[in-house]
């Protein structure tokens, strides 16, 4: 089975019922199918082939899941990016994916897309297209020009050919190097993926969702768009973050589900406007990244009526493996992510890997359907994270209890999320070490009332160099997404160092806890 079969099936089933919500847009599984495949059709017109990589780079628009699943449809692979992509990004993410087509919009909430891509297109050498949703210049298609339909025995040739484990979506992430890879995730993971969380929640054909997270992202993605493709439900689409607009959503739309960090919940569920909003729709409100704090869990219950669900993945395994069920209580949920999906391994091992008994900590490592393929054109990094085994090293370090529940203990990785968002320190301290007066940079996440977590730069200058914060800062806006930049720069004359010249960030991190113990 591949994603294109879902289409196959539901407009088949319910071509009536609506798929996509979008501001005053309502599109139908007929009309989801017939989009699709009309994009699918102007790929194939532009040459693309099984297994070629299709850029988008965009806000979470109908377009941006049209294209990814007209690309999917014939075995092309979705490779999308934040809508906050700067040029350098840009100019990164479509070279190591090869990607010969880029869709994307002109503009968005001031951002000026056509002007990163300008800036970069040059440098772009396997870039053959650029499709704009709203714009028509020389070298830029308009989308609506691109649109084709579809010749039935040429589309259904390239659907045809398609298999399941074939890639299908290639989603970004960073590690120790600070150089983002691709996570090659094939049909079959995102089928085994959507169809544990499925299972594992109850979510049902006849749920509603209030989708505020980016594509680019396995939670909006996977767990948002491909889920809902799979079961046959609706997805309100949000193209931003906004707590009172989501709260609109949810009441407006019946909505049953939401799933966020708690950060989004909190600015939602303590909103003045708050009570102009009947949520008493929502049964499935799922949290993800963090422990649900007890405060959060109160208001819940509270307001809503019901406890949400907790849940654990990553990029590199498609999306959430663990969830916590309401049955389990609430005490759970301030500590514990739940239990394994029934259609993985999880084990514990140390670091000479040896499998940890009951109760002690050790690094999570996973096997399974929804592991992906490996990261794209990256041997080396493949060989850190896969074990002779086959097993997933995640780099995050847990326990089980004795009901098989997984508390997450601390992470071996030094990733942070900020509102939702990955940020992978070596990415960041590698663009600080770009500017001319700095030395050393070590990036850590520190607690954060609204977003969860923030960045934290210590940074050792060059001798008789003086940067300021304010310079750094400045130095980062038009290398990072804004997300990225810390929130505190520090300068310091000297770093604690290990012998070797590293940065010591466990003591880094110890000060941190000390500083933020006396507030």
């Amino acid at each position: 089975m591949v994603l294109g079969d879902f289409f196959k099936k539901h407009s088949q089933e319910i071509p009536n019922n609506e798929a996509l919500v979008f501001k005053e847009r309502r599109i139908t599984f007929k009309q989801y199918d017939e989009a699709t495949d009309r994009v699918a059709m102007g790929l194939l017109k532009l040459g693309v082939q099984r297994g070629d990589r299709i850029a988008i780079y965009g806000p979470l628009w109908p377009e941006v899941v049209f294209a990814y699943f007209g690309a999917a449809k014939i075995g092309a692979i979705g490779v999308p990016m934040s809508a906050r992509t700067t040029a350098p990004e840009l100019k990164f993410f479509v070279n190591d994916s090869e990607s010969s087509v880029l869709f994307m919009p002109s503009t968005f909430m001031g951002g000026d897309f056509m002007a990163n891509l300008d800036a970069v297109r040059e440098e772009m050498p396997t870039l053959k297209h650029v499709v704009c949703f709203d714009l028509e210049k020389e070298g830029v298609l308009l989308w609506e020009k691109f649109l084709t339909d579809p010749d039935p025995a040429v589309l259904n040739k390239a659907k045809d050919a398609v298999q399941e484990d074939d890639s299908a979506l290639f989603i970004y992430t960073s590690g120790t190097t600070g150089v983002p890879k691709a996570a090659q995730l094939t049909h079959k993971n995102l089928i085994a993926l959507t169809n544990a969380q499925i299972e594992a929640t109850g979510y049902h054909r006849g749920h509603i969702i209030v989708l505020n997270l980016p594509f680019s992202h396995v939670g909006g993605a996977v767990m948002g768009i491909i889920c809902n493709v799979n079961v046959g439900n609706k997805v309100v689409m949000m193209d931003a973050f906004n707590p009172e607009e989501t709260l609109r959503l949810v009441s407006e739309e019946k909505a049953t589900t939401l799933g966020q960090v708690p950060a989004m919940y909190a600015m939602e569920l303590s909103h003045p406007n708050l009570s102009k909003y009947d949520i008493s729709t929502l049964k499935l409100p799922i949290v993800s990244s963090q422990p649900c704090p007890s405060e959060l869990i109160s208001a819940f219950k509270k307001i809503v009526g019901v406890i949400p669900l907790n849940a654990y993945g990553l990029t590199e395994t498609t999306a959430a493996i663990t969830y916590t069920h309401p049955s389990h209580g609430e005490e759970k949920l301030t500590y514990s992510v739940g239990k394994p999906v029934p259609s993985i391994q999880m084990v514990l091992k140390d670091d000479d890997g040896n499998i940890m008994p009951q109760g002690e900590a050790g690094e999570i490592c996973v096997k399974g359907p929804v592991v992906m393929k490996g990261y794209w054109k990256r041997p080396e990094e493949d060989a850190k994270v896969f074990d002779a085994d086959g097993f997933l090293h995640t780099g995050d370090m847990g326990r089980f209890e004795d009901d098989g529940y997984l508390v997450i203990v601390g992470r071996k990785k030094e990733m942070y999320i900020r509102g939702g968002e990955n940020v992978y320190p070596p990415e960041i301290e590698e663009a600080i070490c770009r500017h001319p007066d700095v030395m050393l940079a070590a990036v850590v996440g520190r607690p954060h009332e609204k977003w969860g977590e923030v960045g934290r730069a210590y940074i050792m200058p060059k001798p008789g160099k003086n940067p300021t914060p304010e310079e750094i800062k400045e130095f980062l806006k038009d290398k990072l997404s804004n997300f990225k930049i810390p929130e505190d720069v520090i300068i310091r004359p000297i770093l604690p160092l290990t012998p070797l010249g590293k940065v010591k960030k466990l003591d880094l991190y110890t000060e941190m806890k000390q500083e933020l113990g006396k507030k």
